[in-house]
């Protein structure tokens, strides 16, 4: 009838889909063959940037392709002899912050940031620990994001006292949070080392503040 709007059959709905879901797939096979196409012609150039961008942003997960990119980069940056590819680094920051938005626990995402840090001139790592605290508000369980703050953390030398209050937090948002729970337990044996025994891990007296707070968060959350 006129003025009314159609609405889709449940037929139609998975119709639509399925076509959709047809042309991905077909932009994906077309993408890797162009992509494998340059790697034989060993094409390392603006193309393949663009072209592994294509996949990564829709699937951050395919881990070739990263492998391809991390080369195309660092041919760049060696031709840029006035920054060493500062800009192109800091820009393939941003694509993995998008990527990390399709899938915040991509192992691969996480691992191409770890190198990018790691091979551009000037990091942020001060950057680098605020973006683990805006994923782990997102997903406080993200172990993805966790390892790769302990890693960040090293490297802006942020103080373990700060890490604690950190790991504190977190456990009072939620109990259940293990990685939390696993981070602090790595933290008190630098902040509170047993001074009278070394087999033991931390301080007598710090035990017991931690045995109390177990038991607070077996009796608050016995879930």
């Amino acid at each position: 009838m006129h003025g009314r709007l159609k609405v889709r059959t449940s037929a139609e709905e998975a119709t639509r889909k399925q076509k959709e879901r047809n042309a991905k797939a077909a932009a994906f096979r077309a993408g890797m063959e162009r992509i494998l196409a340059k790697k034989e012609r060993a094409e390392l150039d603006e193309e393949l940037l663009v072209l592994t961008g294509k996949i990564l942003s829709a699937n951050p997960d395919v881990a070739t392709l990263w492998n391809q990119r991390r080369q195309c980069l660092q041919t760049f940056a060696k031709a840029d002899e006035e920054t060493g590819g500062q800009s192109l680094f800091d820009k393939d920051l941003s694509f993995t912050e998008m990527c990390l938005q399709v899938n915040p626990k991509s192992y691969c995402a996480w691992h191409h940031r770890c190198w990018v840090l790691e091979n551009c001139p000037t990091p942020n790592w001060d950057k680098e620990v605020e973006l683990c605290t805006k994923y782990l508000k997102m997903d406080e369980r993200n172990f993805h994001c966790w390892d790769y703050r302990r890693y960040v953390v090293a490297k802006a030398n942020v103080p373990p006292s700060k890490e604690l209050e950190f790991c504190t937090e977190k456990i009072q948002n939620n109990f259940s949070n293990y990685s939390s729970w696993h981070y602090r337990s790595k933290l008190l044996p630098i902040l509170h080392p047993n001074q009278e025994d070394a087999s033991r891990p931390i301080s007598e007296e710090k035990l017991k503040e931690e045995l109390e707070l177990v038991l607070t968060a077996a009796f608050t959350d016995p879930g």
